[in-house]
Order: C-alpha cells, then sequence, then structure tokens
C-alpha cells in the first residue's frame, strides 16, 4: 500500500462514470448529496455472505489489523463471517519483524496467524521486499562500506527475511507477495533513491541494481517452492505507462528464470477512477497469463478532499456501483483459470488506512464506523451472484 496516494480526477471520465453508475444503481456523484441519481437497486440482494457468494469463483478477502481483530469484537465478527481469506496490514512486514539489530521478532504475526487458522481463515503473505516499513534503521546500517561490501550485506538481509518468513509459515501461507511496488510513478522506471533516504523508506535497488528483485523471487522459491509468488503494484488502472512498465519487468525477470505466478492489482480508487482504466488493466494483465488478483481494494467517496465532507446517498451509490464494476470487470476480463481472488483493503471506514494513515475525511470501504453494511456491500454481494 502506497502512502502517496494518487488521486485520478478527470472531469470527461467523471461524466462516463455518472453513465456507467445509472446501470448498476448508482449517479457517480462526488458531494455527498442526495441529488436526483440512483436507481435503488444496491440493496436488490441482502441473503448471504460475501465469502459464500464467491465460494464457486475465487476467494474473497479482507485486509486486516493485529489489534483490531484481536481485541474488538465486532471487527473479528465481520471478518469471520464475510472473509475465507485475510492480508495482515503490518505484521509480516519488514519493519514489524526486523529489530534494530538485525534479529527476527515473530511473535506478533505467529500470534495472528493462530488467531487467524483458528478461525478458519487462510493467510496471504504480504509483503516480503518493499521500499516502505522497512526498518529503515537497520538496513542502512549496513550502507556504510564499499558499493561491494554494501550490496553483500544488504543481499545478504534480504534472503535471511525472505528464507526465515517463507520457511516459517511454509504450507501455512500458501502464496506471497514477494515484490511490492517496484515501479515508479508518474513514469516507467524502476523505483530507486535519487537523494537521502530518512524514515522507513528504503530503496533496495539502489544498492542491489535492478536484479533486485530477480534476488527476491529466487530466494522465495529456494525457501517455498510449493508457495504461489506474486508482484503487487497500484494504479495500474489510472497509469498506462505505469502499467506497460511492470508487465515489461515481470517478462524481464520471468526471462531470466524468476518464478513469478502471479500480479497484485491494488486498485485504491474513486468513484471518479476512469472505467476505461480499469478494464485496460484486466484485460493487459490478463494477456501475461499469470494470475491476476486484486489485491487492496478501497473507492474513495470524496476524492477531492472536500472539507465538511458527508457522504450521502448519491456519494454511497456511487460508490457501491464503482465496487461492483470493478468486481464484473474483473471477471469478464479475466479468463477463470487466471483469478486468485478479490481482496478490500480494511473493514470498517474508521479504520481504513486513508482515514488512520493519511488523515483524509473519506468513507472507503464496505461497512460503516459501527460495523453496519453499506450500499458497497450490498452491490458487491449481488455482483457475486451475478446478479
Amino acid at each position: 500500500m502506497e502512502m502517496d496516494f494518487r488521486k485520478a480526477v478527470l472531469p470527461v471520465m467523471c461524466l462516463l462514470m455518472m453513465v456507467a453508475c445509472k446501470k448498476t444503481g448508482g449517479n457517480g456523484g462526488a458531494n455527498g448529496g442526495n441529488g436526483t441519481g440512483g436507481t435503488g437497486t444496491v440493496n436488490q440482494d441482502t441473503v448471504g455472505t460475501l465469502k459464500s457468494a464467491a465460494n464457486s469463483g475465487f476467494p474473497f478477502g479482507l485486509a486486516i489489523e493485529y489489534g483490531l481483530f484481536k481485541q474488538n469484537q465486532a471487527y473479528a465478527a465481520v471478518v469471520k463471517r464475510e472473509a475465507s481469506v485475510v492480508t495482515f496490514g503490518y505484521q509480516m512486514k519488514h519493519g514489524a519483524i526486523v529489530k534494530d539489530d538485525g534479529s527476527f521478532d515473530f511473535s506478533s504475526a505467529d500470534e495472528l496467524l493462530a488467531l487467524c487458522n483458528n478461525a478458519g481463515l487462510e493467510v496471504y503473505g504480504h509483503t516480503l521486499v518493499w521500499h516502505q516499513n522497512q526498518n529503515g534503521n537497520y538496513l542502512r546500517s549496513l550502507t556504510v562500506g564499499n558499493t561491494q561490501q554494501v550490496a553483500i550485506a544488504i543481499d545478504s538481509a534480504m534472503s535471511r527475511f525472505i528464507r526465515a518468513s517463507m520457511m516459517r509459515y511454509a504450507g501455512k501461507v500458501k502464496a506471497w507477495d514477494v515484490v511490492n511496488e517496484p515501479m515508479m510513478d508518474g513514469n516507467s522506471g524502476l523505483r530507486t533513491n535519487t537523494g537521502t533516504t530518512t524514515g522507513d523508506a528504503f530503496y533496495w535497488s539502489q544498492y542491489l541494481g535492478r536484479g533486485y528483485a530477480l534476488k527476491a523471487f529466487q530466494y522465495a522459491k529456494a525457501a517455498d517452492p510449493n508457495a504461489l509468488l506474486f508482484i503487487n503494484e497500484y494504479n495500474l488502472e489510472y497509469n498506462p505507462a505505469k502499467l506497460d512498465s511492470l508487465i515489461s519487468y515481470v517478462n524481464e525477470l520471468k526471462a531470466q528464470g524468476a518464478k513469478i505466478d502471479g500480479i497484485g492489482t491494488q486498485m485504491h480508487i474513486s468513484i471518479n477512477t476512469p472505467l476505461s482504466g480499469i478494464d485496460n488493466a484486466f484485460k493487459k494483465l490478463a494477456a501475461t497469463g499469470l494470475k491476476v488478483r486484486v489485491s487492496e481494494l478501497d473507492v474513495r467517496v470524496n476524492p477531492n478532499d472536500v472539507t465538511g465532507f458527508v457522504a450521502g446517498k448519491t456519494a454511497l451509490e456511487a460508490q457501491a456501483s464503482m465496487y461492483k464494476y470493478v468486481l464484473n470487470a474483473y471477471i469478464q476480463n479475466v479468463p477463470q483459470p487466471q483469478r486468485y481472488g478479490f481482496m478490500v483493503w480494511g473493514i470498517a471506514d474508521s479504520d481504513s488506512w486513508i482515514i488512520t494513515s493519511q488523515k483524509k475525511t473519506d468513507a472507503p470501504l464496505l461497512f460503516d464506523n459501527s460495523y453496519g453494511k453499506k450500499p458497497a456491500f450490498y452491490s458487491l454481494l449481488s455482483g457475486f451472484k451475478g446478479k
């Protein structure tokens, strides 16, 4: 999940969005007012759970947070009722496990995994090599010395973490995001750092070069040959150059022998996201022949950051329409054998990273602050049932 979340707000595409939403129960409004739109059909199906509706096709999942799942009964009840697979928002990342001295602490990940397994939830591994939340203090301590010494130290740190994580959870975690967000935003280059890195950011390619991802997939395959290995990226529906660049990089890595089983498209989108971009992304990802996974979906209703925004009927129906459109586009454009899952990034609006980390005023998820089902929930449920 990229902290520099970008918004796609294009007036012409907004108009297209409004037209398209009328077909599935919303009118695409962005101001939260009641307006005149909405067909009133988003609540047409209220029977069943998302995981049961999706059971015959591909798994439905939710991203969860350690403290909330452990301590909040209402939160945990929604996850157990609606999801068949979960992704940990933080507990399996480098920064959560690797200490400043380079030692490992898997206690929180172990506990959360056990809680999920006891609840009958499958866990998707997220994430092994990422440029954020990577315990920058420890990794930067390895950057002292000549270029070759530094590269050896960084390579060793990457290998140790991947092997330790995947071997520890072999047989329990069947699929992983091995490389997360490798491409730069706004152009077609590989993400790297051009200045002094601070905080938790750490750019692997700066020290290991373009082949850092190849090494990551090689280490992952060696650690657990049976696991499915994914590369995960955001803004693919918004930035065609980034989409093409990612696919080109995947092909390059595979030509060099990397075991890459699938691509995750995050889809942190809004009610104004161009529909054509969504279809284009799924078509091009499917054309790779790899598995395709919607990995971190949420839909903002206040993409313009309007002060004092309150999500009204129009905005919520537009959001419901967008959730359903993404699901339908996924089904229509990705062949059944390549569909690996549909993951929404969070539970209640108040728990969303857009609220807690970005400090935005929004309501991007399927459940309201009291864990009540929103129109988006019913629209997605209806979509899974093919209605």
